[in-house]
C-alpha cells in the first residue's frame, strides 16, 4: 500500500501543531547551546591568571604578595608585567606600610590580587599601568581606614634560591616557617629566633629575613614586614639583624640565632 503524501491542504490542525512543536524544539535547543557557549566563552575570558593559595599567616600581605608574584612570574615568564602596589607609607619609609596587593598584566587585562579578596579583573586599561596613582583608586576603597596616600610599585629582581640549611627547631614552626619556606623557593631567606619583652612578659619571636625589592626585609607575624634600607652583611649578618629587631619591638631583643625550617 502507498504511503499518502498530505499536500498542504490536506493536513489537519494536529499536523501543523506538530510542525510547529518541533521547529520551536530545534530553536530552544539552537539558543540553549548558543547560550552555554557563550558562558563557557565568557568563563574562559575572565578566568583568574593563575589559582594560587594564600599562606594565611597574620600581617602577611606584604608576604603574601611577594608569594603571589613569584608563582605569577613561574606561571607567566619572567617577562610579564607584575608589580606590589602598596600605599599608606612613601617608599622610603622603613615602616610596616598601610596594605600591599599584586597588580598583574594578563591576556590584554589588568588583574589585582589582594589576599583579602583574591583575584579582581580591573577595568583600567593597560596603557596606564605605569601609574601607581590610577590603578590604586579603586583598590584603595575597600579599606576606608587606611590612609589611601603615597602609592608606589615594588618589584623583585632576580634571585636565586638559597642552599643554605639550618637546624630546625619548635620555635620556628609556623606562620614563619610557613613564609620562609614559601619565600624561599625563589631567593636566600634567613629565619632566626630571638627573644624580647612586651609589657613586662618575656616572649620569644621568630622573624624572617629577605630582600625584595632592593629592600633588606624583615617579617614577624605581630608586626608584618618592614622593607629597611640595604644592610652591610645582607640577610645573614645578625648585628644587622639585631639592630633592626630593636626598632620594631620596643622591649629588650636578645638571642638572635638562626634556624631552619
Amino acid at each position: 500500500m502507498k504511503s499518502v503524501v498530505k499536500k498542504d491542504w490536506m493536513k489537519t490542525p494536529d499536523d501543523t501543531w506538530a510542525k510547529r512543536r518541533q521547529l520551536a524544539r530545534v530553536k530552544i535547543g539552537g539558543l540553549l547551546l548558543g547560550g552555554l557557549i557563550a558562558v563557557a566563552m565568557l568563563s574562559a575570558a575572565e578566568a583568574p591568571p593563575l589559582a594560587h593559595p594564600a599562606m594565611g599567616v597574620p600581617n602577611g600581605c606584604f608576604v603574601e604578595t611577594v608569594a603571589l608574584l613569584d608563582d605569577f612570574g613561574d606561571s607567566a615568564g619572567s617577562s610579564a608585567w607584575a608589580r606590589m602596589l602598596q600605599w599608606g607609607a612613601t617608599e622610603q619609609d622603613e615602616v610596616v606600610a598601610g596594605h600591599a596587593v599584586a597588580v598583574v598584566e594578563s591576556r590584554g587585562k589588568l588583574w589585582c590580587w589582594d589576599v583579602n579578596f583574591g583575584w579582581s579583573a580591573l577595568t583600567i586599561p593597560p596603557g596606564q599601568r605605569e601609574d601607581p596613582a590610577i590603578v590604586a583608586v579603586p583598590l584603595t576603597v575597600r579599606y576606608p581606614t587606611i590612609s589611601p596616600k603615597w602609592p608606589s610599585y615594588r618589584f623583585d629582581f632576580p634571585q636565586a634560591p638559597g642552599t643554605e640549611t639550618k637546624p630546625a627547631t619548635l620555635a620556628a614552626e609556623s606562620p614563619a616557617k610557613t613564609v620562609a619556606a614559601r619565600l624561599s623557593r625563589h631567593r636566600p631567606v634567613n629565619l632566626v629566633e630571638f627573644s624580647y619583652v612586651e609589657n613586662g612578659t618575656a616572649r620569644q619571636g621568630a622573624p624572617v629575613v629577605f630582600n625584595f625589592h632592593g629592600r633588606y626585609c624583615i617579617y614577624t607575624p605581630e608586626k608584618g614586614t618592614v622593607p629597611f634600607q640595604p644592610v652591610q652583611g645582607g640577610i645573614m649578618a645578625l648585628p644587622r639583624i639585631t639592630e633592626r629587631l630593636r626598632r620594631m619591638y620596643t622591649g629588650g631583643v636578645t638571642g638572635v640565632t638562626p634556624v631552619g625550617w
